[in-house]
């Protein structure tokens, strides 16, 4: 056995299994004795079992115009390489596959300077271990690896490795995730002087990397490699995080960069549920703040307190995490997992999260994640504060008891077809405003069943068809002027303004989502000075929440209904 395999036994056996490190779920092998054939018919044999053993050609990277074959077969669950010692004996053949046409594949008996010339093909000494299960001992060809495992130092095997493959620069963040090592003064070396070559790396090879270190145990100590080898630099959006400043009352730990360090180690420490993705929400974890560079331009200081904002900073960030996600070559649907819960990351900051609002979120993050990876980032985003006088208040199992431990959307009481039917509507945009008013009223649990979902849209639609688009009547009247109810899930801030005439800003309010709320007398938005209704061309005093068109509505609805 050698690479991970020998390295992780030989953790388990120099530390003890106390020591907690994650199990690898590949197994190499260097087999010496027999070529490719031979190698493929004891892989293949009837003794061994399970399906018959494939060829692999694969660039070695670490030797110009130089190729291995590797024989992968599955075992008992495990996925097996093995291939034939590696050496610096020429390369023969064009290309045919035979055992003669590449380096590496010929028959070699074992020797030390043989097992010595593979171990120099390898990236890190600890990497460089070998193990022999007929005799059950280690060998260790460059007399270093053994002692490394000890002191718990990741070192490259020569001053060449991290040049001969750049990508090893990320492998080194992985392992140092993932394992009891710190970077040796050899590797940040390596790395710093090296770190130019990883933007002509093949980015396919990025993401296997990222994911052994977002699923590690200690990615945040990957996180502090990348900044002190100064490959953050290769990762820009990572890098301007250092110099952004924070609030100290809210973030005492310093600067965003901190920060984000810290959100990281909470979201390895969470109890997660098994199902969850944790390699999309450590990256969830480590891309959350993107936005504030973005935001930064916006950034209010008030002199007076110190205070320094980010506003918009989550829905800004979203696309910067979705861009990052697809440079480094993650799976498309971990990309849109880290974007939606970036984008929401906030929304349980500062407000009351009401079961129509976590239902909402629910399908927004829906069908990549749920509410709780929601929980998991709100979580970690409060506990990644240092120091911070508590933890997050609520379990996971307290954050779902509003929407009855259900982590999904709910299902749809109605679907188009449905709705077309019933209402003879045309296929077109008008259903999916429609359905959308049926799930508002579900989320907010004043429609539970289908048959209500059915008479609470005949509802909406004859009081529409009575030229008042969007409100719905309602029980209750305020000096003599009728109570309406909004049923549009896009009204739910609250207008205030003085009530004094020829303000801009007048006494109207229309209540947050769904509730009913009095008409008062004077008209919103009344122009200075007084006088009728506001013209369209005005410039128009809202809550930035509310779309421009229901605005209007708004007016609209005032001027049929109301007394000026």
């Amino acid at each position: 056995m050698a690479g991970g395999a020998a390295r992780d036994l030989a953790i388990r056996h120099i530390h003890g299994r106390s020591r907690p490190f994650p199990e690898g779920g590949d197994l190499d092998l260097v087999v010496f004795g027999l070529d490719l054939e031979g190698i493929l018919a004891a892989a293949g044999s009837p003794v061994s079992g399970g399906p018959p053993a494939r060829i692999v050609w694969r660039l070695a990277g670490d030797r110009d115009s130089r190729r291995t074959a590797l024989v992968t077969f599955r075992r008992g669950g495990v996925r097996m390489e093995a291939m034939a010692p590696r050496s610096d004996g020429p390369v023969t053949g064009s290309g045919s596959s035979s055992a003669s046409a590449f380096g590496g594949l010929e028959s070699v008996p074992f020797s030390d300077g043989a097992l010595a010339g593979d171990a120099g093909f390898r990236d890190f000494t600890v990497n460089a271990l070998y193990f022999d299960p007929l005799e059950r001992r280690f060998l260790d060809p460059l007399g270093s690896g053994l002692d490394d495992v000890r002191s718990g130092f990741v070192r490259p095997v020569s001053p060449g490795s991290i040049p001969a493959d750049p990508v090893r620069m990320l492998r080194a963040m992985a392992l140092v995730s993932r394992r009891p090592f710190a970077a040796s003064s050899q590797l940040l070396d390596q790395v710093r002087a090296s770190a130019g070559m990883l933007d002509r790396s093949c980015p396919e090879r990025f993401w296997p990397e990222w994911r052994r270190a977002a699923e590690g145990s200690w990615p945040h100590l990957g996180l502090r490699f990348l900044e002190e080898s100064g490959l953050i630099a290769r990762f820009p959006e990572l890098d301007v995080l250092r110099g952004l400043q924070q609030y100290h009352t809210f973030h005492p730990e310093g600067s965003v960069w901190n920060h984000t360090v810290l959100v990281v180690q909470a979201m390895s420490r969470l109890p997660l549920p098994p199902s969850s993705d944790r390699a999309a929400l450590v990256m969830t974890a480590l891309l959350h703040d993107v936005g504030k560079a973005q935001a930064a331009r916006a950034a209010q200081a008030a002199p007076s307190s110190g205070m320094i904002l980010y506003p918009d900073h989550a829905a800004l960030g979203a696309p910067v995490a979705r861009a990052f996600m697809r440079r480094v070559e993650a799976p498309d649907r971990t990309a849109r997992a880290v974007s939606k819960l970036t984008a929401r990351h906030m929304d349980s900051a500062f407000r009351t999260l009401t079961p129509g609002r976590l239902r909402w979120i629910a399908r927004e993050l829906a069908p990549e994640a749920d509410l709780r990876d929601f929980w998991a980032i709100c979580a970690a985003d409060w506990n990644g504060r240092s120091p911070w006088p508590e933890e997050y208040p609520w379990s996971l199992e307290e954050f779902l008891e509003p929407v009855r431990g259900e982590a999904g959307p709910p299902a749809d009481l109605v679907n188009g077809s449905e709705l077309m039917a019933s209402f003879g509507i045309p296929e077109g945009p008008e259903v999916g405003r429609l359905l959308k008013l049926v799930r508002h009223e579900h989320d907010e649990g004043r429609v539970d069943t289908r048959e209500g979902a059915l008479d609470f849209l005949a509802g909406l639609l004859r009081h529409e068809a009575s030229g008042i688009r969007g409100f719905e009547p309602a029980a209750g009247a305020a000096d003599g002027i009728p109570a309406w109810r909004s049923s549009s899930p896009r009204i739910g801030a609250e207008w205030k303004g003085p009530e004094r005439s020829g303000t801009r800003n007048a006494s109207v309010w229309i209540g947050r989502q769904g509730e009913v709320a009095p008409c008062a007398r004077a008209l919103l938005l009344r122009p200075p000075g007084g006088g009728g209704l506001p013209d369209k061309n005005m410039p128009v005093s809202r809550n930035p929440g509310i779309p421009e068109h229901q605005a209007w509505n708004l007016i609209h609805f005032h001027q049929q209904c109301c007394a000026t």
